[in-house]
C-alpha cells in the first residue's frame, strides 16, 4: 500500500467519522429530510422492479457512479478545506 492509499483510506474514514457525528447531532429539519430521502428510496426500488431488468440496470449504474463522484468531490473537499485552515493559520501568523 503506498502512501497516497493510506491518506485516502484515512480521509475516507475520517469523513465517514464526520457524516456519523453530524447525523448523531443535525437538528429536525435535516433529520426530517433523512427520513424523506428514505422515503424516496423506497418507492425508487418500487419503480424499478417494474421497469426491464436492462432498464433497470441502466438506473443503478448511474445512481451507483453518481454516488462514486459525490463522494470523490467530498473527499477533495475535505482536503482542501483543511488546505485552505493551513494557508489561512499562516496569514494569520499562528503557524
Amino acid at each position: 500500500m503506498d502512501k497516497n492509499e493510506i491518506f485516502e483510506m484515512i480521509i475516507t474514514q475520517m469523513t465517514e467519522l464526520a457524516v456519523m457525528e453530524y447525523m448523531k447531532d443535525c437538528g429536525e429539519e435535516e433529520t426530517q429530510r433523512y427520513k424523506e430521502l428514505n422515503k424516496l428510496h423506497l418507492l425508487c426500488e418500487k419503480i424499478l422492479e417494474t421497469i426491464s431488468p436492462e432498464d433497470r440496470q441502466v438506473l443503478e449504474d448511474y445512481f451507483v457512479k453518481s454516488n462514486i463522484i459525490a463522494d470523490h468531490e467530498c473527499q477533495y473537499l475535505y482536503v482542501q478545506g483543511a488546505k485552505d485552515c493551513v494557508e489561512l493559520l499562516k496569514k494569520l501568523g499562528a503557524l
